[in-house]
C-alpha cells in the first residue's frame, strides 16, 4: 500500500476503521458483562442483536442518499464526530449500570455506522483508485479483524480486572484521534448536490425498491452482494458456535480452548485476506471465489466431527477459505460501483448482509428452542448454503476458476509479471492483439487478465484430449488460416455481445524469437461494434520453453532454472489502425515487458556464477597459447584475483584494464565485477595521450596490464611509458606470482562445493542493476571519445535480447576476436558467452587472419561476430581456406556497413551468409539484426528474417522510431529521418557530461530513446535501412549529399575491388564544401580520378579531389577513422582548419 498516492490519507482512513472495530467489540463485551454472560438466550440478548442489525436495514435509503449527495469525506467526518454522543450515553449507562441506556448508546452508534459504512468504502475506492482496490480492501479487512481480536483480548482482561473506566477513556481517546484523522482526509469524494430526498417514495419503500432493482440488474454486483452475505453469515455462525462450544458467553475468556478457536479463526481470516491480496496484485482474482467456497463447504461439514482442541485448526482453515473468497467479492463490488451512486449500492450490500444474518439468527433460535437442535449442527445448514454457493460460482464464473487453476499449476515453474492490466475494461467489447510466442500464450494471457477471454487460435497443434477439452471450456474460436472468414465472423459476434476477444495476427508462432508480419486481416471484426476498444499486448519469457518453436539446442540451454514471464497490456489504439501500426505499437510495448523482466534478473557477476555452477568443468575460454579455462577454473582465478584487486584498489571505484581479448583479460574483468568495481578497458589503438585523457575522465588511478602485451605495443611504436608512468600499474605476471597455491586450492574447492548463493553472499560485493558495470569510450570517429556508462541492467538486458535471436546452444563456440574496449567485444563475445555458458575462442589480434582461421578450425567456432573490415581481411587472405570456417553456422556483423563485395566473397568462398546488424556503444551495443529465414510448418510459408541491404529488425524488447530531427515527430514508413532506439539497453549516460547526455536522450511517453545521429528509414516489416550519419553529409551549393551513398556507389564498381576508400567533406571557397576521396591502393591519383568517371556517379556526388595514403586510417573497431582521414586530406590539399 506504500505505492498508493496519498498513503497517509489511507492510513487515516484505516485508523477510523480501527476506532469503529474497537468500539463494536467494547460495546458488545461490556453489555454482555452487565448481562452476566449467562443471558445469551434472554430477550436482552436478542435486543442487542437487533440493535446491531436493524439500523442498516431501516436506513437503507437515507444512508445511501447521504453518501451520494454529500462528499463522502464529509459524511465520514460528521459520523466520526457524532460517535462521541453514543460513547457518552453508553458510558453513563455503564457508570449507573443502566442496561437500557447502554442499549440506547449501542443503537445510536449503529445508526451512525449505517451512514458511515457506505461513505467509508466508497471513499476508499476514490482515494486509492482501481489499481490498488484489492490491496486497499484487504488492508482494511485485516485492520478490522486485527483490531477486533486485540480489542477483545484486552477487554476480556479489563472486564475481569474491573478496569471499565480506563476502557471508556481509551475509547474516547480513539474517537478523538479518529476525528483528527477524519478532518485531514483530502476532499476527493464525488457527490451530487442536486439530489433531493424523496420523502413520499421513502415512506412507501418505493425508492428503496427502485434502487435495489437497479443494482440487482448488474450481474457482478448481484454476485458480490450475495457472496458478502454468505461470508458474514459464516462469521456470525462461527462466533455463535465458538461461544456455545468453548465458553460461557464472552467472546474472549480465560478458557484456553475458546481463545485457541478464536485466535485460529482470526489468523485464518487474516492469512486468507493476505493471500488474496497477493494473488490480486495486478487485478482482482475472482478465481479465488469458487476455490474459497469449495474449501469452506468441505471444512464446515468436517468441523462437527473434529474433537477439541483440534477443531480450532479447522476453524483457522475455514477462516482462510472465507478470507480468500470474501476479499475478491468485496473488491469486485467496489469496482462495479460508480462514484455518484456508490452510496446506495454499498448501503444495499449492508442491508442484504444484515438481513441474511437476521434471518439466520431467527432460524437458529427457532431450531434451538423448538426443535432441540444444537448449535454445532447448524453448521450443516451453512455447509449446504456454501455448497450451493460453490456450484453457483462454478456455473457463473468457470473461466475464473480455470484461470486460477492454471495459475496455480504454472506458478510452480514460472514467475509472472503483469503491467498495464488496468487498461483492460471490466466490461464491454475489447479486442486484444499481440505477439504469438508459444502454445500456451492463451493460458498466460487469460491468467493475466481480470475478465474471461475468447481466443481466436488454430486448434490443430493441440492434439491431447484434455487440452482440447480445456479449450472448449474456454470457448476458443477455431481459426483456419486458409479461410479465416468464419472465425472473424464468430469473433465479431462475441464482440457485439460485449465479450473480450484475443487474436494473434502473425497467424503462427514465431520461429525466430522476433515478431513477423501481421498477416491476419481483422478489419471486418472492428467495424460497427459500439464502444469497442482495441488494445495491444506483448508476452515475454516463453521463447525457448518447451512450448515454443525454438531449436532443441537452444531450448536445452535456456531451460534450466525458473522462468520469468512478463505480460504487458498497452493503451487503447485507434480502431482504424492498420496492421503495421498495431505491430509497431506491440513492438514498443515489448520495451515495457522486457524491462519488467530484466529488472528481476541478477547483475552480471551474480548471473555468471550461477552459470558456472551449471557448467562446472565444461569449457569456457579457449586460448591460442593452450591455456584454456573451464568454467570452474575461470571462477577460481577470478575469485583469487578479486581479493588481490580489492586490496590494491581500496577506495577506488574505477579500474583500468589494458589487456586484449584473452583468458587473462576475461579473468581481470570478472574479478573487478565480483568486487563491484567499474571496469574501463583501455583502447590500445588510440595514442597514449588519448588513453590518458580517457583515464582522467574515468578517474582511473590503477591500471592492470601484462608485460608481454605492453612490449608488443611498444614494438608497434606506441610510447606506453608516457601513459603508464602516470598511474599505479600492476602486471598480471607479477600478480599471478603472488598468488599462493593454497589460495587457488581453497577457491577451487569453494567453487566446486559451495552453492552459488553462498559464494555471492560471501565473496561478491552487492551491486544493483542500476550500478555502472563498465565505461566504454566511443570510437572517436567523429571527435574526442565520449565515456559511455553501461549499467548491469544494460548489459544483462542486451545479453538476453541477443540470446533470443542468436539462439546459441551448448554445442556452439563463439569467436572472441573483438577487443574488450569495444562494446561488441565486451558485451557479446565476452559477457554473453560467460553469462549464457557458451565457450569463446579468444584471438588477441583480429588482424591476424591466420590465427583467427586456426582458432575457428581448431575449436570448431560456430558463431562469428565481427566488423566488415575484419571480415573482408579474413576472406581475402589466401591462407584462410574454406575448410577452416566449415563449422561456422552464423556470421553477424556490425559497426559499419557491409559492402556487397564482402557478402559475395563469403557466399562464394565459404557458402555463408553475413547477417548484418546495427548498434552503438550507447545501446550496449545491439539494437537490430538480421536472422535466418524460416520455413513454417505448412511447408509453403517463409518467415523472412534476413533482408540484405538492411541492418535487420529491432531486437525483442527494442523499438526503432524514425523522427524528424527538428520536430521529433514520427515519420511515415519508408521516409528517411533521425533514428531513435528505445529499450532497456540504452546507456545510463555520458560520463560526467549531463549536457551531452540530455542532447542524446529523448524522453517520449515516459520511455528513454537514444538519438543515434544516423539517418535512415524502416520498411513495412520494421527492417531498418541506414542512409548515413547526419554528420557525414556534404553541403554543395545548398544541396545535401550523403558521403555514405558516395562510398556505397563507388564500392559497387568492380574497378575499386582492390582499393580501400572513404569520402570526406572539406571546406571549399566556391560551393561551401567539396567531396574528397581518401584511398589506399596501387593506383595513382590520376588513375583513380579516371576510374571515378566510369562509376557513373551523378555530377553532384563526383569527388572533386582524391588523396592517396599508404594505409587507410582505422579505429580499433575496424571502422574507418573519418576524422583522421579528413585531417590528412585537408593537409594534402593545403586547406586550413580555420
Amino acid at each position: 500500500m506504500k505505492k498508493v498516492e496519498g498513503f497517509f490519507s489511507f492510513f487515516g482512513l484505516a485508523f477510523t476503521q480501527v476506532a469503529v472495530s474497537t468500539a463494536i467489540i467494547a460495546y458488545t463485551e461490556l453489555v454482555l458483562s452487565r448481562m452476566g454472560y449467562t443471558a445469551t438466550g434472554s430477550w436482552q440478548f436478542y435486543v442487542l442483536h437487533l440493535l446491531f442489525l436493524l439500523p442498516c436495514v431501516l436506513l437503507l435509503t437515507p444512508a445511501g442518499f447521504m453518501s451520494d449527495k454529500h462528499p463522502k469525506e464529509r459524511v465520514l467526518l460528521w459520523t466520526t464526530v457524532l460517535s462521541v454522543l453514543p460513547l457518552g450515553l453508553f458510558g453513563v449507562g455503564v457508570y449507573h449500570s443502566c442496561l437500557p441506556m447502554m442499549f440506547a448508546g449501542v443503537g445510536l452508534f449503529f445508526v451512525l455506522q449505517a451512514f458511515q459504512s457506505p461513505a467509508k468504502n466508497g471513499y476508499m475506492k476514490e482515494l486509492i483508485g482501481v489499481r490498488f482496490l484489492a490491496s486497499g480492501s484487504g488492508t482494511l479487512m485485516i485492520v478490522t479483524f486485527c483490531a477486533m481480536f486485540f480489542a477483545g483480548v484486552s477487554l476480556a482482561f479489563a472486564v475481569r480486572e474491573n478496569l471499565v473506566e480506563p476502557v471508556l477513556y481509551s475509547l474516547g481517546a480513539l474517537q478523538v484521534l479518529g476525528v483528527i484523522f477524519a478532518i485531514r482526509l483530502p476532499s476527493i469524494g464525488a457527490y451530487d448536490e442536486t439530489l433531493k430526498f424523496p420523502w413520499k417514495q421513502f415512506l412507501t419503500f418505493r425508492y428503496a425498491r427502485r434502487k435495489m432493482a437497479k443494482a440487482w440488474k448488474n450481474r457482478a454486483l448481484r454476485q458480490s452482494i450475495v457472496g458478502q452475505a454468505i461470508f458474514w453469515v459464516m462469521i456470525f455462525l462461527m462466533v455463535f458456535v465458538i461461544q456455545d462450544q468453548f465458553s460461557s458467553g464472552s467472546l474472549f475468556t480465560q478458557d484456553a480452548l475458546a481463545n485457541y478457536a478464536i485466535f485460529g479463526t482470526g489468523i485464518g481470516l487474516v492469512a486468507g485476506f493476505w493471500f488474496a491480496m497477493r494473488m490480486s496484485r495486478n487485478f482482482i482474482e475472482r478465481g479465488l471465489i469458487p476455490m474459497g467456497t469449495a474449501g469452506a463447504s468441505v471444512l464446515i461439514f468436517l468441523i462437527p466431527f473434529i474433537p477439541r482442541p483440534y477443531n480450532a485448526i479447522a476453524f483457522a482453515l475455514l477462516g482462510f477459505c472465507g478470507g480468500i473468497f470474501a476479499l475478491p467479492m468485496f473488491a469486485t463490488m467496489l469496482y462495479n460501483t460508480k462514484p455518484r451512486s456508490a452510496g446506495h449500492v454499498l448501503s444495499l450490500s449492508n442491508v442484504v448482509q444484515n438481513l441474511s444474518i437476521l434471518v439466520f439468527d431467527i432460524l437458529a433460535i427457532v431450531a434451538i428452542r423448538y426443535f432441540a437442535v444444537d448449535r454445532m449442527s447448524l453448521f450443516f445448514i451453512l455447509g449446504i448454503v456454501c455448497l450451493v454457493g460453490t456450484v453457483w460460482a462454478l456455473w457463473a464464473m468457470p473461466q475464473t476458476l480455470l484461470r486460477q487453476l492454471l495459475r496455480s499449476v504454472l506458478s510452480m515453474h514460472y514467475r509472472f509479471l503483469v503491467t498495464g492490466v488496468q487498461n483492460i475494461p471490466w466490461e464491454g467489447p475489447v479486442l486484444l492483439v499481440g505477439n504469438h510466442i508459444s502454445y500456451i500464450d492463451w493460458a498466460i494471457i487469460q491468467m493475466a487478465s481480470p475478465r474471461p477471454m475468447r481466443f481466436v487460435i488454430t486448434r490443430r497443434p493441440f492434439e491431447k484430449w484434455y487440452v482440447k477439452l480445456l479449450l472448449s471450456q474456454m470457448e476458443t474460436i477455431d481459426l483456419d488460416i486458409s479461410n479465416p472468414a468464419p472465425a472473424m465472423e464468430e469473433a465479431k459476434k462475441a464482440l457485439l455481445r460485449g465479450e473480450a476477444v484475443v487474436m494473434f495476427p502473425e497467424n503462427a508462432m514465431t520461429s525466430t524469437g522476433n515478431m513477423s508480419r501481421f498477416r491476419l486481416d481483422y478489419s471486418s471484426v472492428v467495424k460497427d461494434v459500439p464502444r469497442l476498444k482495441l488494445l495491444p499486448f506483448y508476452v515475454q519469457g516463453l521463447w525457448g520453453s518447451s512450448y515454443s518453436m525454438a531449436d532443441a539446442g537452444f531450448k536445452d540451454m535456456v531451460h534450466s532454472g525458473g522462468r520469468i514471464i512478463s505480460v504487458a497490456f498497452g493503451n487503447e489504439l485507434p480502431l482504424d489502425s492498420n496492421p503495421m501500426m498495431v505491430k509497431r505499437a506491440v513492438q514498443e510495448l515489448s520495451i515495457t515487458a522486457w524491462t519488467s523482466y530484466i529488472r528481476k534478473l541478477r547483475p552480471v557477476a551474480s548471473a555468471w556464477i550461477r552459470t558456472v555452477k551449471r557448467i562446472g568443468s565444461g569449457p569456457s575460454v579457449y586460448s591460442p597459447d593452450g591455456n584454456h579455462l573451464s568454467a570452474n577454473a575461470l571462477a577460481t582465478a577470478a575469485l583469487s584475483f578479486a581479493g588481490m584487486i580489492e586490496k590494491l584498489t581500496k577506495g577506488e571505484k574505477q579500474v583500468g584494464v589494458l589487456i586484449p581479448p584473452s583468458g587473462p583479460g576475461i579473468i581481470v574483468n570478472m574479478a573487478c565485477l565480483i568486487r563491484g568495481k567499474t571496469v574501463y578497458n583501455l583502447n590500445y589503438t588510440n595514442t597514449p595521450e588519448t588513453m590518458d585523457y580517457c583515464c582522467g575522465v574515468a578517474e582511473v588511478k590503477t591500471i592492470i596490464t601484462a608485460r608481454v602485451f605492453v612490449e608488443k605495443l611498444k614494438q608497434k611504436g606506441l610510447p606506453m611509458e608516457k601513459l603508464l608512468d602516470k598511474y599505479k600499474v600492476y602486471y598480471m605476471e607479477d600478480l599471478k606470482g603472488q598468488l599462493h597455491k593454497s589460495t587457488l586450492v581453497k577457491n577451487f574447492l569453494r567453487v566446486m562445493l559451495l552453492p552459488a548463493w553462498y559464494l555471492e553472499l560471501r565473496f561478491f560485493k552487492k551491486v544493483s542493476l542500476d550500478d555502472v558495470a563498465t565505461i566504454i569510450f566511443s570510437s572517436g570517429s567523429e571527435g574526442r571519445p565520449k565515456g559511455v556508462e553501461l549499467t548491469h541492467l544494460n548489459l544483462i538486458g542486451n545479453i538476453k535480447q541477443c540470446e533470443s535471436v542468436l539462439l546459441p546452444t551448448a554445442e556452439d563456440v563463439f569467436l572472441g576476436s573483438l577487443p574488450l574496449f569495444h562494446a561488441f567485444g565486451f558485451s557479446i563475445t565476452t559477457m554473453l558467452c560467460l553469462v549464457e555458458g557458451v565457450p569463446v575462442a579468444t584471438c588477441p589480434d583480429p588482424t591476424d587472419a591466420r590465427l583467427v582461421s586456426r582458432m575457428c578450425a581448431q575449436f570448431k567456432v560456430s558463431i562469428m561476430v565481427a566488423t566488415g573490415t575484419f571480415l573482408r581481411m579474413w576472406g581475402l587472405n589466401r591462407a584462410v581456406h574454406p575448410l577452416m570456417f566449415s563449422h561456422v553456422r552464423s556470421i553477424y556483423a556490425g559497426a559499419e556497413k557491409i559492402r556487397e563485395d564482402v557478402r559475395q566473397l563469403y557466399r562464394n568462398k565459404f557458402k555463408l551468409e553475413i547477417f548484418e546488424g546495427f548498434g552503438c556503444t550507447e545501446t550496449t551495443p545491439v539494437a537490430a539484426v538480421n536472422t535466418k529465414d524460416v520455413l513454417m510448418d505448412d511447408y509453403k510459408t517463409v518467415i523472412e528474417g534476413n533482408k540484405p541491404g538492411t541492418v535487420g529488425a529491432p531486437l525483442p524488447g527494442t523499438q526503432i522510431r524514425i523522427v524528424d530531427p527538428d520536430t521529433m515527430e514520427e515519420l511515415a514508413v519508408g521516409e528517411d529521418g533521425l533514428i531513435l532506439i528505445g529499450g532497456a539497453q540504452i546507456m545510463k549516460g555520458y560520463l560526467k557530461d549531463p549536457e551531452r547526455t540530455a542532447q542524446a536522450i529523448a524522453v517520449i511517453n515516459g520511455k528513454r530513446w537514444y538519438k543515434t545521429g544516423d539517418k535512415g528509414h524502416v520498411d513495412e516489416d520494421g527492417y531498418l535501412t541506414i542512409v548515413d550519419r547526419y554528420s557525414r553529409f556534404a553541403k554543395l551549393g545548398g544541396e545535401m549529399v550523403s558521403l555514405g551513398s558516395v562510398d556505397f556507389k563507388i564500392s559497387e564498381c568492380s574497378l575499386f575491388d582492390e582499393i580501400d576508400h572513404f569520402a570526406v567533406a572539406v571546406p571549399d571557397g566556391s560551393k561551401g564544401e567539396k567531396i574528397v576521396l581518401v584511398y589506399a591502393g596501387d593506383k595513382s591519383e590520376d588513375e583513380v580520378k579516371d576510374m571515378l568517371k566510369q562509376v557513373g556517379l551523378p555530377p553532384l556526388m563526383l569527388p572533386g579531389a582524391v588523396v592517396k595514403v599508404d594505409e587507410l586510417p582505422k579505429l580499433g573497431s575496424g571502422k574507418s577513422d573519418v576524422q583522421t582521414g579528413k585531417r590528412i586530406a585537408m593537409e594534402r590539399l593545403g586547406i586550413s582548419a580555420n
